[in-house]
């Protein structure tokens, strides 16, 4: 194995054998070493005055509750001490619907992917992600070794593959993963044809896991199959509707039986005290984020849809706070709206092509984005 001069470098500088650097590098799993990292083009996009479109955050603030009670958390003296989470997976169960044993706490939405995953997937084991889908379904089981089965979208109108998906489901089969929304496309999964994987999944005896990252936007939920299935996991996210991105909160909701032994996955200190002040803050406000997800949904988008379908420029119809749109010259047209100082971002369509994923923020937002792609466009006909 190539050593870079780098590696030569640090090698050197600490006296480190170097044929034991090598036997250690080949000693990283097959399936790690032929993956790539997953690199979202993050790095500076907040540092200017971007407009951020690009990964479906809120474009305003969480709650001003959340400030406060951050700010009363850093004041408390408590910054050394290891978490305690108190009524925190109660209050999530409260708002959720749910019993309070059928939640799980998670660092993130994307650690209560990882969890379900390494719970599952043994390296050779097939699981089903149907494309496109979100990127961090293939990582988690990438990093498990997983053979990955993806039933495609409809290219047409972006419609899930219901019979194709349940085709596949075989006793080979550990895992499926539902993006409902989907990301990118924004796409949905009929309920009913939810509980028809669910049912034959469990024949089976396969895992599902239903992402609902975008519940607040779509009210998608298969909640209500909870007690029925246990082979029904659902993941959601403090980070959309609510805005806690940066602090990563998330939660599983499934059966109590299953969430104990996910507990043994998950780590006693993985959520962090800020992500437990802040979601506890976050619900008690509700309203805020009802009033955001009211202005997006019932205002804003139907103000970009009506303009994108005037100007001909054709969109997967979507459920949630996103659209994808297809051009003739994506790059182009990503890099004149960077240039109006607003950011999206490129993503793949079910016919692996280049579209635009546009996030949905508040009114003026939109018309900023409208404004800038009319300009856009003009440039580049």
């Amino acid at each position: 194995m190539a050593i870079s001069a780098t590696l030569f470098f640090l090698a050197k500088s600490y006296n480190i054998n170097l044929g034991i650097l090598k036997i250690t590098m080949a000693n990283f799993r097959e399936n790690i070493r032929k993956m790539s990292q997953y690199k979202p083009p993050l790095e500076g996009r907040a540092s200017k005055d971007y407009l951020l479109l690009d990964f479906n955050e809120r474009t305003t603030g969480p709650s001003p509750k959340v400030k406060e009670a951050l700010k009363k958390f850093i004041d408390s003296g408590k910054l050394q001490v290891y978490p305690e989470y108190g009524d925190l997976e109660a209050e999530i169960a409260k708002y959720t619907g749910v019993k309070t044993t059928q939640v799980m706490a998670t660092n993130g939405g994307d650690q209560g992917i990882d969890i379900i995953c390494r719970a599952y997937l043994n390296e050779g084991d097939k699981v089903i992600i149907p494309f496109p889908g979100f990127a961090m379904h293939y990582q988690s089981a990438g990093i498990q070794g997983a053979e990955i089965l993806g039933p495609t979208y409809h290219k047409e109108d972006g419609a899930f593959p219901l019979e194709e998906t349940l085709d596949l489901l075989s006793e080979e089969v550990k895992l499926i993963i539902l993006c409902n929304p989907n990301n990118p496309l924004g796409s949905s999964i009929q309920i009913a044809d939810v509980e028809k994987i669910l049912k034959k999944a469990k024949e089976k005896e396969i895992a599902v896991l239903h992402d609902e990252a975008y519940f607040e936007f779509s009210g998608i939920t298969a909640k209500d199959f909870i007690p029925d299935y246990d082979n029904l996991y659902i993941m959601r996210t403090f980070a959309k509707a609510f805005g806690l991105v940066s602090i990563r909160a998330g939660y599983i909701i499934s059966q109590e039986a299953n969430n104990q032994e996910l507990l043994k996955i998950r780590g006693p200190y993985d959520i962090n005290m800020f992500a437990k002040t802040a979601v506890l803050a976050a619900l008690e406000d509700i309203k805020y984020m009802e009033d955001f997800v009211q202005e997006v949904m019932k205002n804003s988008k139907p103000k970009l849809e009506k303009f994108l379908k005037e100007q001909g420029i054709f969109f997967y119809p979507s459920a949630a706070n996103f659209l994808l749109l297809r051009f003739p010259n994506p790059q182009e047209v990503m890099r004149g709206l960077k240039s109006k100082g607003i950011l999206v971002r490129l993503k793949s369509t079910p016919d692996d092509k280049k579209a635009i994923r546009v996030s949905i923020g508040i009114l003026k937002d939109t018309e900023r984005f409208i404004d800038g792609l009319t300009e856009v466009l003009n440039k580049v006909k």
